[in-house]
């Protein structure tokens, strides 16, 4: 019987959020609050055995290659995830792959925009990156309107794309928000009820929600159930998602599968 997929990513960017309201945060800073993030991620990972893919910035590779390359030695999956995070580039896909390459010491096969930005395929296909995870099929106020875009793995432009998993018809979105906001049962029956109608299931998290956030103060829906509660939150779904009707994969051994399938 063929077990469920369950893809877990996490976004290794600089803490940036307080450029967003105007408040000025220095990339040291940034790296060193999504650092610590970091390592608590890697320490979940390592206690349930599991393996995830990180999408990782320029920006970051750059200033903390040390835990860039302990992800990589700890078995996971470096992606790319553009350069600078509060200012994405048309030139990303190809400056990231060559920066991030260069300090994992490993070939890059996936990318994913910042803040799932739309971003070239055409390019992503010249840079020779192998698929694209930078779409959410649902509908983020101030964001974007994605109800149109399949919910499975699809090809666009020559592209692979694995998109972000939303649950019901309602397109409910599966992303690093809904651990936050939603009683941590009501989200794993949605993860489940994902698992039911295709094979496999996507989140994503940003380092930096597992931390405080140093001095800056988080909207409310951001800052609920952060930091250490977060960390109690995902250690909780991974167990309860790691059973043996389920196996956790990277991004780039699905795709691989998949394109074997199809």
């Amino acid at each position: 019987m063929a077990k469920n997929k369950i893809l877990l990513s996490f976004d290794i960017e600089e803490f940036d959020l307080p450029r967003e309201k105007g408040k000025d945060i220095s990339l040291e800073e940034g790296v060193k609050i999504s650092s610590a993030g970091t390592k608590k991620i890697l320490k979940i990972l390592a206690r349930h055995q599991v393996g995830a893919t990180f999408f990782i910035t320029g920006n970051f590779a750059k200033t903390n290659p040390e835990l860039v390359k302990k992800i990589e030695k700890a078995g996971h999956e470096i992606a790319c995830h553009g350069v600078d995070h509060f200012c994405p580039s048309k030139t990303d896909p190809e400056k990231s792959k060559k920066i991030v390459e260069q300090v994992a010491g490993v070939k890059v096969s996936g990318y994913r925009q910042p803040r799932m930005f739309k971003v070239s395929h055409k390019e992503l296909k010249r840079q020779g990156y192998l698929y694209d995870s930078s779409v959410n099929p649902a509908f983020v106020p101030g964001r974007y309107n994605n109800f149109k875009i399949p919910r499975r793995v699809f090809i666009k432009s020559g592209m692979i794309e694995v998109p972000a998993s939303a649950a019901t018809f309602l397109r409910i979105p599966m992303f690093w928000l809904a651990l936050h906001l939603f009683p941590k049962h009501f989200y794993l029956g949605l993860a489940k009820s994902v698992l039911k109608r295709q094979d496999y299931f996507t989140t994503y998290f940003h380092p930096w929600e597992f931390t405080d956030f140093g001095d800056f103060r988080a909207s409310w829906y951001i800052a609920k159930n952060s930091g250490e509660k977060l960390v109690e939150r995902l250690d909780w779904l991974i167990e309860k998602l790691n059973t043996g009707k389920n196996k956790f994969m990277t991004y780039r051994d699905y795709v691989k599968e998949w394109q074997n399938e199809n």
